[in-house]
């Protein structure tokens, strides 16, 4: 369930909102998303999107800081985590970052990355004692780096089939219902590459995307404004379905 609720954090607040601009939250939803991946992650604002910015415009080149295809499946999946540490020193992440709009609280967070941490290992030590306390935030910080860093993006530019023809190896596994649900839908990952700004990734019935249910219900409730335009078959036909399994 923590798991869940970071990556969900990760994939609305980080990468649908402040890197794709295909949805808005109210800034009360969107400080609680960077806390939770500040306290849970150590990670900020100003390194994911810049750094995602750049896989999307180098997406499997050997500038791609997430690619499997020039790193392996091994390396992408396991050690994505240092691949995308040493990615946020680079020259044309920090242009991207410069021109972020950014609040006095995010500036905080980037500065002072490792204080979150430090605040949840000390909730866990008090509310659960030492032992249960250093289990719970191990298996929490690793969260990130298998699910999110590394994970979706090794097996979705490595494995599973294509809805469309892109300039990459991006692929979708959204058949994997409960690990799609587990990565807040962001398993239909061709899809998101061919439509980066559209806020629900799904486009076929037996692909779900629970991402943008919560985006849809936060809509309801006026703590979220859909920005992006959702694509129909209406506006693209389907190219033939791949369904290949590729390394």
């Amino acid at each position: 369930l923590v798991g869940h609720i970071t990556i969900v954090c990760m994939s609305l607040c980080y990468h649908r909102a402040h890197t794709h601009q295909a949805v808005k939250f109210r800034p009360v939803v969107d400080m609680a998303m960077q806390t939770w991946l500040w306290m849970f992650c150590s990670l900020s604002k100003l390194d994911w999107v810049p750094v995602h910015i750049v896989h999307h415009a180098t997406s499997d080149t050997e500038k791609d800081p997430h690619s499997p295809v020039q790193n392996g499946i091994f390396h992408a999946l396991f050690l994505g985590v240092f691949d995308y540490t040493k990615a946020k020193d680079w020259p044309e992440v920090d242009v991207y970052r410069k021109k972020m709009k950014t609040n006095a609280y995010e500036r905080f967070i980037y500065r002072h990355l490792f204080l979150g941490p430090m605040i949840l290992i000390t909730g866990c030590l008090v509310l659960l004692g030492p032992v249960q306390g250093v289990i719970v935030s191990v298996l929490s910080f690793m969260v990130a780096p298998v699910f999110a860093i590394g994970g979706v993006n090794a097996l979705c530019h490595w494995v599973g089939y294509k809805n469309y023809k892109t300039n990459d190896n991006s692929r979708n596994l959204g058949f994997l219902f409960f690990l799609n649900w587990i990565v807040s839908g962001e398993l239909d990952h061709n899809n998101h590459h061919h439509y980066p700004k559209s806020p629900k990734f799904a486009h076929r019935w037996y692909e779900f995307d629970i991402g943008w249910v919560y985006i849809w219900v936060l809509s309801k409730m006026g703590l979220a404004r859909v920005i992006g335009k959702i694509p129909s078959r209406k506006v693209e036909a389907f190219a033939k379905v791949d369904y290949r399994l590729q390394s």
